[in-house]
């Protein structure tokens, strides 16, 4: 029984990518005095769920017995995430979210299903990462993921926001604008040890890791995402 209950609890984990199993919710309006929080503050507070998250036995046991995963975690609890180095905002244009997902020729589908499978593209480009990085490191990310949801009026876009460090591995955390000022936040470890990050090039180059094989990319249309239409800029400290 108990590990039927720990394989059910690993399913679980995989799906808080693409649902924000473990979300929590926030609000992020002014009221009176209170200053609606950024969403580099936003983002800073998942980083730091997370970094206590891979420290808690007790939590990962919940989720594995599996020994190889377990290292992988104890690992990423050894880093230091008490500030970053740098933070990166990182955006797609949607045109090039249809290009990537090969939906900009969908013409049977609504405007709100359309809207919908960017947002999803949006949301899984780091896990489409992640799984460049073995089963084990996959696994790991997907036990630690962790996701929260706030009201932000400002925010009008979709927007991943890189946290990087000095002596930790990477941390993205992705922001969907959803209905009503709402704004969902999902944090992740980036596991694929390929990616470097110290400056806006190199974290642009993470969309030619991903998809500069991508095959209904033809040459003209990849330069422009590549260099054009993927926006990153660094993000300063608050």
């Amino acid at each position: 029984m108990r590990k039927t209950r720990k394989s059910v609890l690993a399913m679980l984990a995989v799906l808080v990518i693409s649902g924000w199993v473990l979300s929590f919710s926030a609000c992020g309006k002014k009221e009176g005095n209170v200053e609606t929080k950024s969403l580099y503050t936003q983002g800073l507070e998942v980083v730091q769920l997370m970094s206590e998250m891979v420290q808690s036995e007790e939590y990962i046991g919940m989720y594995t017995d599996n020994s190889d995963i377990k290292s992988v975690i104890q690992n990423i609890s050894t880093g230091d995430y008490t500030a970053p180095k740098a933070v990166y905002a990182i955006s797609i244009a949607d045109e090039n979210l249809a290009i990537i997902g090969e939906i900009r020729n969908l013409s049977h589908i609504s405007t709100e299903l359309k809207t919908f499978l960017t947002h999803r593209i949006f949301g899984s480009v780091m896990v489409q990462l992640n799984s460049m990085s073995g089963v084990e490191s996959l696994a790991a990310a997907s036990i630690c993921t962790i996701g929260k949801t706030f009201v932000n009026k400002d925010v009008k876009e979709d927007v991943i926001y890189l946290y990087t460090y000095d002596n930790a591995i990477p941390i993205a955390v992705t922001f969907i604008v959803g209905e009503d000022q709402t704004v969902s936040a999902d944090g992740v470890f980036i596991m694929y040890d390929a990616f470097t990050c110290e400056s806006v090039e190199e974290v642009k180059s993470l969309f030619r890791i991903l998809y500069g094989d991508y095959g209904n990319l033809d040459n003209t249309s990849m330069e422009s995402l590549f260099n054009d239409m993927v926006e990153v800029t660094e993000v300063l400290p608050e």
